[in-house]
C-alpha cells in the first residue's frame, strides 16, 4: 500500500469517525439506557444492602430519560439514519422506545417490594435495565448484525430475571426452560442470516432487500422462516409460545409482568422492521403467512386461557392472544397505511393494561399468598381500588370502549380490512367475544364472591408505594389512553415518519 493511499484512508477514518461523533445526539435515548445499565452495576457494588434501592431508583429514573429524550430527539433533532446506516432513528424507534422506558420504570416499582433486601438487588435492576436497552436496540436495528446482538442481550437478560430467587426450584426450572427455547430459535434466526447475507452479499436490511428480490424464491423461504423463529419466539407467537406459561408461571411475578411487555413489543417492532424492509412489495406472500401465524396465535391463546385457574398463566395465555393482535398491525404493513400506527397504538395500550393486570396480582399474591382464581374472592371488599384497577385492565384486554384497548382494537381491525385482510379481522373479532369468559372468570369473584377463609392466609404484606404507584399510573394510563385517544394516536400517526425505510 502506497503513502498515498494509506493517508487517504486515514483521512476516510476520521471523517467517519466525525460524522459518526456528530451523529451521537440522536443516540441519546439509547446512551440513558447504556448509563441505567452501567451505573447500575457500579451502585450495585458500591453500595451496602440496605441502601441497594439507590441503584432501583437510578434504574427507573433512566428509563424514564429515555422516554424524555426520545421524545426530545423527535422534536429537537428530527428523523435520520446512523452510524452507517445500522441504526434507523425514526419515528417507529422513538415511540417504541417512550413505550419501552415507561413500561421499564413501572417493571421497576414492581420489583422493588419483591427484591428489596435480598442479595443482588442492585444486580437486578442493572441487568432489568440491559435488557431493556436491548429492546431499544432491536427497535433501532436497521442491520442484522445489530439485530443478531440485540436479540442475544435481550435473551440473556430475560434469562437471568427469570431465574434471580436463587435456590428457586420453580424460577431455575423456567430459566432453563427459557433458555433452551432462546439458544435453539436464536441459533435458527442466526443460520437465517447468514442466508441473508449470502444471497444479498450484505448485512443492511435495505440491501438485503435488494438482493432477496433477485434470489431463488425457495431460499428467501426457508431462510426467512428462519428469521421469523428467533424474533417470534421472542413475541409468543404460535408455534413458538410453548416457553411462555412456563416461564411466567415459574419467574418472580415482576419479572413475568416485565417479560409479557418490553421484550414482546421489541420482537413484534422487529417483525415490524425487518420484513417489510428484506422483503420488500410483499416478497413470497410474507403478509399472509404473517396473518395466518397471527390468526393461529389469538384463537391458541384465547383457547388455552379458558381452563386456567392460575390468573398468572391465564395472563400469560392472554399475551400470547395479544400478540397475536400485535401481528395483525405487522401483516398488515404492506396493504395499509394505518397499520403502523395501529401496532404502536396497541403496544401503548396493551403495555398499559397487562401491567396494571400483572401490579393487582403481585399485591393479591403479596397479601394471600395465592394466585389462583380462588384468592382473588371478595376482593372488591377488602380492597376496592385494587379491584377497580384489576377490571379495568382486564376489560381494555378484552378490548370494551371506552377504555384503551377498544380503540387499539379497531385501529387494528381498521388496518386489517383496509389490507384487504376482513377475514383475519373477523377471526380477530370472534376471538374478541370468547376472550371475554377467561376475563370474567377473574374479574367477576372480586365483586360476586364473598372473601375466603382469613385463616388460611398467610400474614399480609403491605403493597408499599411503590407497587401502589406503579398500579395507579398504569391503571390511569389504561383510561387515559383510552377515553383521551387522540394525542395518543396522533403520535402514532406520525410513527409512520421514514417507516423504516
Amino acid at each position: 500500500m502506497s503513502a498515498l493511499e494509506a493517508q487517504r484512508m486515514l483521512q476516510e477514518t476520521r471523517a467517519m469517525e466525525e460524522r459518526m461523533l456528530a451523529e451521537l445526539p440522536w443516540l441519546a435515548p439509547i446512551g440513558a439506557l447504556v448509563l441505567a445499565a452501567v451505573i447500575g452495576v457500579v451502585l450495585a457494588l458500591v453500595l451496602p444492602r440496605g441502601r441497594q434501592g439507590a441503584a432501583g431508583a437510578w434504574v427507573a429514573a433512566s428509563h424514564l430519560a429515555a422516554a424524555g429524550l426520545a421524545g426530545a430527539v423527535w422534536l429537537d433533532r428530527g428523523l435520520r439514519r446512523v452510524m452507517e446506516g445500522t441504526v434507523v432513528v425514526d419515528g417507529l424507534a422513538l415511540a417504541t422506545t417512550g413505550v419501552l422506558g415507561v413500561a421499564g420504570a413501572v417493571c421497576v416499582a414492581l420489583a422493588r417490594p419483591v427484591v428489596a433486601g435480598t442479595d443482588r438487588e442492585g444486580e437486578f435492576y442493572a441487568v432489568l435495565g440491559a435488557t431493556t436497552l436491548a429492546g431499544a436496540v432491536l427497535a433501532h436495528a436497521g442491520d442484522v448484525a445489530m439485530i443478531a446482538i440485540a436479540l442475544g442481550l435481550l435473551s440473556l437478560g430475560s434469562f437471568v430475571l427469570t431465574g434471580y430467587v436463587r435456590g428457586a426450584r420453580r424460577a431455575n426450572e423456567a430459566s432453563l426452560k427459557y433458555y433452551i427455547y432462546g439458544t435453539v430459535s436464536g441459533a435458527a434466526m442466526l443460520y437465517g442470516f447468514s442466508w441473508w447475507f449470502g444471497l444479498a452479499g450484505s448485512t443492511g436490511l435495505r440491501t438485503i432487500g435488494e438482493g432477496l428480490a433477485q434470489a431463488p424464491e425457495a431460499a428467501v423461504v426457508a431462510s426467512t422462516a428462519l428469521v421469523v423463529v428467533g424474533l417470534g419466539y421472542k413475541a409468543s407467537l404460535v408455534p413458538f409460545h410453548f416457553w411462555t406459561p412456563d416461564v411466567y408461571d415459574g419467574a418472580p411475578l415482576p419479572v413475568a409482568a416485565y417479560l409479557s411487555v418490553l421484550p414482546k413489543i421489541a420482537g413484534i417492532v422487529a417483525l415490524a422492521r425487518v420484513l417489510p424492509l428484506a422483503l420488500p412489495g410483499d416478497l413470497v406472500g410474507w403478509t399472509t403467512a404473517m396473518a395466518v401465524v397471527a390468526a393461529a396465535t389469538m384463537v391458541v391463546g384465547t383457547l388455552a386461557a379458558i381452563p386456567q385457574t392460575s390468573v398468572v398463566r391465564l395472563l400469560a395465555y392472554s399475551s400470547i392472544a395479544q400478540s397475536g393482535f400485535l401481528l395483525m398491525g405487522v401483516a398488515a404493513l404492506e396493504g395499509s397505511p394505518r397499520a403502523l400506527p395501529a401496532l404502536v397504538f396497541y403496544a401503548i395500550a396493551y403495555a398499559a393494561a397487562n401491567l396494571a393486570a400483572f401490579a393487582v396480582v403481585l399485591a393479591v399474591q403479596r397479601e394471600r399468598g395465592s394466585v389462583d382464581v380462588a384468592a382473588f374472592a371478595g376482593l372488591g371488599r377488602s380492597h376496592p381500588w385494587w379491584t377497580a384497577a384489576l377490571v379495568l385492565a382486564l376489560l381494555s384486554l378484552f378490548g370494551l370502549p371506552p377504555l384503551a384497548g377498544f380503540v387499539a382494537k379497531l385501529e387494528i381491525f381498521t388496518a386489517a380490512i383496509d389490507a384487504g385482510q376482513a377475514w383475519l379481522a373477523v377471526i380477530g373479532i370472534v376471538v374478541t367475544v370468547i376472550s371475554l369468559y377467561p376475563y370474567l372468570r377473574v374479574a367477576a369473584p372480586t365483586v360476586l364472591s364473598d372473601i375466603g377463609d382469613p385463616g388460611a392466609r398467610r400474614p399480609a404484606l403491605r403493597a408499599g408505594p411503590a407497587l401502589a404507584g406503579a398500579l395507579a399510573i398504569a391503571a390511569l394510563l389504561t383510561v387515559l389512553v383510552g377515553v383521551a385517544a387522540e394525542p395518543f394516536l396522533s403520535l402514532a400517526e406520525e410513527a409512520r415518519a421514514m417507516g423504516g425505510r
